[in-house]
């Protein structure tokens, strides 16, 4: 079992990045959110009944204004799907659909516009921002790829069909409209490349790069997630030796430097695992299941790099490690937790039992 930290959202926030590759993913809004959106569907759709029930006149270029009502009632009963689905649970292919049906029934709306500069041309506008702005960079390009595809060949048809001709009315509104989509486009994306920074600071340790204590409750929730059939887990808690000796000896530059180089000997000696800084100088790895011969083998690896580390810098590193597995010792990291450091802390003060003991490691997993 691959414990990946880029699969798991956090439940703590109302929207949350869904991968769909590494690189790759969009925000799944909450229930809210999800009805806010529906509901302005909903109104256009109504304005759109009234806009055109109201009409003297429409032009027959694809369908008659009865024909024209009935594909917005299709519409209505598609959106109305949609909905039902989208409170079911959101997906890519449910997203794509509901805004293929948007600029569909937008570009049919356009086409049927009997007015030279066709007001109804602005709900592509509300296509773009209202999907666009609220999925991510990946769906607002094809949002915006596809409401200019609509966009033109909507006015396509009105000149070849409609028996429209183009005017200086027509040029100002289209570039106007594309120079409006496309700052919305490049605005959008530096607000989400702020809201990624500021989404990896809440979550990351800045002297570390690993995972802070809120980035870890956030991983754990799903890990321990007690309505989700979870497999069984370990948790390792290390506890730097003498650590503000360090800092008082040798000054806070010496402390970051001892801080980050254990960051990386626990985080690569605890392989396959979501490795974070809890706090100060204590640090947690979360792995899949192990016995007691595989954690002595990562608590071996973490003992002997640091003390490679110690004596090859002249600097003092020394770690202490404790061992709780769920759900035997409990069914969140936060309890978890307090068993390891109860563990850690025996450990630092007895003695090895038999020869060849690791020092800092004694068979915990089945005590009380």
């Amino acid at each position: 079992m691959a414990l990946r930290y880029s699969d798991w959202g956090d439940r703590r926030h109302p929207c949350r990045w869904m991968a769909e590759t590494a690189d790759t993913g969009f925000w799944v809004p909450d229930r809210s959110e999800i009805v806010t959106q529906f509901l302005t569907r909903y109104l256009f759709f109504a304005l759109a009944v009234i806009y055109f029930s109201t009409l003297e006149t429409v032009p027959e270029v694809l369908f008659s204004v009865e024909d024209l009502l009935i594909a917005l009632g299709v519409y209505f009963l598609v959106n109305t799907w949609f909905f039902r689905q989208a409170l079911q649970g959101v997906t890519l292919t449910r997203i794509r659909g509901a805004m293929a049906a948007d600029l569909l029934i937008v570009a049919l709306c356009v086409i049927h516009d009997p007015n030279p500069i066709p007001p109804s041309a602005l709900a592509f506008l509300m296509v773009l921002l209202g999907n666009g702005m609220r999925y991510g960079m990946s769906l607002f390009a094809e949002v915006l790829a596809g409401a200019v595809l609509g966009m033109a060949t909507a006015f396509a048809l009105r000149y070849r069909l409609g028996g429209f001709e183009l005017g200086a009315g027509d040029v100002f509104f289209g570039v106007f409209w594309v120079t409006l989509a496309l700052y919305a486009y490049i605005l959008m994306g530096r607000i989400e490349e702020q809201r990624r920074q500021l989404d990896y600071r809440s979550r990351y340790d800045m002297l570390t790069g690993l995972l802070n204590r809120h980035g870890l409750l956030a991983a754990a929730d799903q890990v321990f997630d007690k309505g989700a059939e979870s497999g069984p887990a370990t948790v390792l808690f290390a506890d730097l030796n003498q650590f503000k000796a360090v800092n008082d000896r040798y000054g806070h530059g010496v402390g970051d430097r001892v801080l980050a180089e254990f960051a990386r000997i626990f985080s690569e000696s605890a392989e396959r695992s979501i490795c974070g800084r809890w706090g100060g100088d204590e640090f947690v790895a979360i792995l899949p299941q192990r016995n007691d011969a595989a954690i002595r083998q990562i608590f071996d690896r973490v003992e002997a790099r640091t003390q490679a580390w110690s004596h090859g810098n002249g600097l003092p590193m020394a770690v202490s490690l404790g061992v709780a597995q769920a759900p035997h010792d409990g069914h969140d990291l936060v309890t978890l937790l307090s068993v390891a450091d109860i563990h850690l802390y025996q450990s630092k003060s007895q003695k090895p039992e038999t020869a060849g003991a690791h020092p800092y490691y004694r068979n915990l997993v089945n005590e009380p």
